[in-house]
C-alpha cells in the first residue's frame, strides 16, 4: 500500500510525492472479554494498560457498528448492500473531521488521480465550506464564472436545481460542476453582499494551469506588460494560481524586469487560493537566501520542514509588497507568511483566509481511498496559519490592513477583465483621477516612498 502527500487549497487538487506508510497489521485481533480486569499484569507498564484499553474501546466500537448494519440490512424497508453501508459509514467518519478530509469511493478515485497530474474540465472557480455554506474561495480568469460575473464571496445553493443540502459532500458538489469540456451545468448563487440569488448556465472548458499576470496585456498576441511604474521602475505581477511552471515563469519576467531598471516590486496575491505548495516555496526561495520557509506539524510533533538556500536566491533583490485578501489561501499563505517572517516583504491589504493543513491520500487496496488531515503548516516564526475550530487568530495580518468595499473589489475585478482585453488599466486612476485599486495604490506609495528616501541617502535613481 501506498498513500499520496497532498498540499491544496480548496477543491483543487494537487500532486505531491509518493512515499511508503507505516505498516499495517493484517492479522486478526483477539476477542475481548467485556468486563476485563483493567489490573496491569505483572511487568505490564502503564502505557501498554492504556493501549489495551484503547483496543478494548475500539472493538467495542466495532460491534456496536456492525450491530447497526446488521439491524439496517435487516429492517429497513428496501434491501440495502453491505458495500453501500459501509462506504456510506466511511464517509460519515471523514465528514465529521474536517471540510478537507473525506472517503473516495472506488469510481472516483482514478478520476481523482488524473485531476492531479494533468488538466481537468470545470466552470473554474475554486469552493471552500465556510460556516457550513460552499463558498467560492477564487475564480480563475478567462474561465466560464469569470464570464459569468461570479465573485468571491459567492455562495453555491444549487446546481441543476438540487440544493446544495441535498448533494452531499464538498467533493459531491465538487463533481457536479466538474465534467467533459463543452458540456453545460445550472449553477445558482447568492451573493450575501446584495442577497441577490442569480442562476447561470455555465459551459465546461478545460482548465489550464494559471502562472502570472502583469499589469498591462496586449489583446493580439497576449503578452502581458509587468512594468508598472517606468519612472520608478516597479514592476507588478500577480500570481493567480501556484503551479509547476509558475517559479520558471517568475524567473523569466524578473529578468526581464531587472534588464529594464526594476528597483521595487509588488506581487499580487488577492484571490489567489493556492495550488502546488512547493511552487510557492520555490519562489520564496527566489528572495530569501537562508533560513525557514514554512514547517508542518502533526500529531508526532515535525512532519516536513523547508528551507531556503542561496543557490537559487536573486542576485539583484529589490524592496517587495505582497497584496493579500480574504481570499488568499494556502500556498498564498505559506508564500505570504515566509516574506513577512524574514523581514523581506511588507504585506498590504486584509487578513488571508486560513487554509494551511496539509492531507494525505491512502489508497484501500481497490476500495477508494481516503484523504486525511495530517498535519498544519506554521510560518518561519511559528504561526500556524489553519484557521481551527473556536480561534480568534489565523491566516496573516497584514502590515499595513487597507479594506475594499465589496462593490470596490467587483469593480477591480471588471478591470482585470478589461485590461485582459486589452483595455488600459485604471486601477491607479491614470487619466481618470479616481483610484480604482487603492490597495495596489497604497503598495506602490510603499514603494515610491522607499525609493525616494534610498535616493536622499545618496543614491539617486
Amino acid at each position: 500500500m501506498k498513500y499520496i502527500s497532498f498540499s491544496f487549497l480548496p477543491l483543487f487538487v494537487l500532486a505531491a510525492a509518493w512515499a511508503a506508510p507505516a505498516a499495517l497489521g493484517q492479522q486478526e485481533a483477539p476477542p475481548i472479554e467485556r468486563g476485563a480486569s483493567q489490573v496491569p499484569h505483572a511487568g505490564e507498564t502503564a502505557g501498554a494498560v492504556d493501549a489495551r484499553r484503547m483496543q478494548q474501546q475500539l472493538f467495542e466500537d466495532y460491534e456496536r457498528l456492525a450491530r447497526v448494519m446488521e439491524i439496517v440490512q435487516s429492517r429497513y424497508v428496501q434491501p440495502v448492500s453491505s458495500e453501500r453501508l459501509f462506504e456510506g459509514a466511511l464517509d460519515g467518519i471523514m465528514h465529521s473531521l474536517d471540510p478537507y478530509s473525506a472517503y473516495i469511493p472506488p469510481d472516483k478515485f482514478e478520476d481523482f488521480i488524473e485531476q492531479t497530474e494533468q488538466q481537468f474540465s470545470g466552470i473554474g472557480i475554486t469552493i471552500g465550506m465556510v460556516d457550513d455554506r460552499i463558498k467560492v474561495i477564487a475564480v480563475l480568469e478567462g474561465m466560464p464564472a469569470f464570464k459569468a460575473g461570479v465573485h468571491p464571496g459567492d455562495l453555491i445553493v444549487a446546481i441543476e436545481g438540487r440544493p446544495v443540502g441535498t448533494i452531499g459532500t464538498i467533493n459531491d458538489v465538487t463533481a457536479l460542476l466538474r465534467g467533459r469540456r463543452g458540456t453545460r451545468v445550472d449553477v445558482t448563487f447568492l451573493r450575501p453582499s446584495t442577497e441577490e440569488e442569480f442562476t447561470v448556465t455555465l459551459t465546461r472548458e478545460d482548465i489550464p494551469v494559471a502562472t502570472l499576470r502583469g499589469y498591462r496585456s496586449d489583446a493580439a498576441t497576449g503578452s502581458w506588460d509587468f512594468m508598472l511604474d517606468e519612472e520608478f521602475k516597479i514592476g507588478y505581477i500577480r500570481i493567480v494560481n501556484f503551479a509547476q511552471n509558475t517559479p520558471d515563469e517568475l524567473d523569466e519576467v524578473y529578468k526581464d524586469l531587472l534588464e529594464r531598471g526594476l528597483r521595487g516590486l509588488v506581487i499580487d496575491l488577492r484571490n489567489n487560493a493556492g495550488g502546488l505548495l512547493d511552487s510557492a516555496v520555490a519562489i520564496v526561495d527566489r528572495f530569501v537566501d537562508e533560513g525557514l520557509i514554512v514547517r508542518t506539524r502533526g500529531r508526532a510533533g515535525i512532519h516536513s520542514e523547508s528551507h531556503a538556500t542561496a543557490y537559487h536566491t536573486y542576485d539583484s533583490p529589490v524592496p517587495l509588497a505582497l497584496l493579500i485578501n480574504e481570499y488568499s489561501a494556502s500556498a498564498s499563505e505559506v508564500m505570504g507568511g515566509a516574506l513577512q517572517d524574514h523581514g523581506r516583504a511588507v504585506l498590504v491589504g486584509t487578513r488571508t483566509f486560513g487554509k494551511g493543513s496539509v492531507q494525505n491520500v491512502v489508497p484501500l487496496d481497490g476500495h477508494g481511498a481516503i484523504r486525511l488531515t495530517v498535519a498544519y503548516y506554521y510560518t518561519p516564526s511559528g504561526r500556524l496559519v489553519h484557521r481551527v475550530d473556536d480561534a480568534e487568530e489565523w491566516g496573516l495580518d497584514p502590515g499595513v490592513v487597507q479594506q475594499m468595499s465589496v462593490d470596490e473589489l467587483l469593480r477591480l475585478r471588471r478591470e482585470w477583465m478589461d485590461v485582459a482585453g486589452g483595455a488600459e488599466p485604471k486601477s491607479l486612476g491614470e487619466g481618470t483621477g479616481s483610484i480604482l485599486d487603492i490597495q495596489l495604490s497604497r503598495a506602490v506609495d510603499i514603494l515610491r516612498g522607499g525609493l525616494l528616501l534610498h535616493s536622499a541617502g545618496g543614491e539617486g535613481r
